[in-house]
Formats: C-alpha cells, structure tokens, sequence
C-alpha cells in the first residue's frame, strides 16, 4: 500500500515578501494610515507620542507570539472572557451520615504504688553455694 507524505507546518500564512505575512502586512499598513490621518490633525509634539503608542501596538499585533498564539487571538480570548456570563456555584458537602460526639475515655493518672524491687540474680545465688560448697 503507497503511503502519500502528509504536509506539515499548515498553519504558517503566505508570505508578501521575506518574512512578512499578509495579516502583519494590514496591521502595519493599518498603523500607518492611521499616523498619516494623526499627522494632519494633530500637533506635532502629540502626533509624535501617539504614532510611536500606534506603531508599537501595531507591531506587537503583527508579530508578537505568547507561547506560540499570536496576540490577537489571545485579546480576542480576554475580551471574550470578561464579556461573557459566569456562573459560580457553590454547594455545601453533604456527609454521608450525621454527626455524633464521640465520648473519649478519660485517662487516669497512675497512681504511687510500691515501687518494684529488682530480684536477686539466681546466678549469684549459686557462685556463693559453689564457693561454699554447700547443697
């Protein structure tokens, strides 16, 4: 049985040129526009700050990647999160059966008795017989 090669790396885009795809072509493109429309209406000192906050977005929507998802869609996840219903629940754990107190015994202190004496060593006993040379 033939066996076809499987293509890999499908999700990579078409690229316009070298390494630029064509979704990070219209973020840049789209970035630019808006500065070109911000240098006419605004003054330059302004226009100057909020071209490099454009731009800078821009460039991070085209060609940043957080653990290998771009930016949009991880945006797009937030947006989608924040915006969406939640529901919290909270149920009380039922116990398989009802609660007793448990009557602990109640320990009692060892009272002073006589003291236990050590015996004499049987052993000692006979060396004297031995010596003595009694029985």
């Amino acid at each position: 049985m033939e066996q076809y090669p499987i293509p890999q790396f499908i999700e990579q885009e078409g690229k316009i040129a070298f390494f630029i795809s064509f979704r990070q072509f219209f973020y840049l493109c789209g970035g630019g526009v808006i500065c070109f429309i911000l240098y006419y209406v605004l003054p330059f000192g302004i226009f100057v700050v909020l071209s490099l906050i454009i731009m800078g977005g821009a460039g991070a929507l085209g060609f940043l990647q957080i653990n290998g998802m771009p930016l949009t869609n991880i945006l797009l996840s937030s947006v989608g999160f924040l915006a969406g219903t939640k529901n919290f629940t909270w149920q009380k754990k039922e116990s398989a059966f009802p609660f007793k107190a448990i009557k602990r015994i109640q320990i009692r202190k060892i009272e002073e008795g006589p003291v236990l004496k050590a015996q004499t060593s049987m052993l000692k006993k006979i060396h004297t017989q031995v010596e003595t040379k009694t029985k």
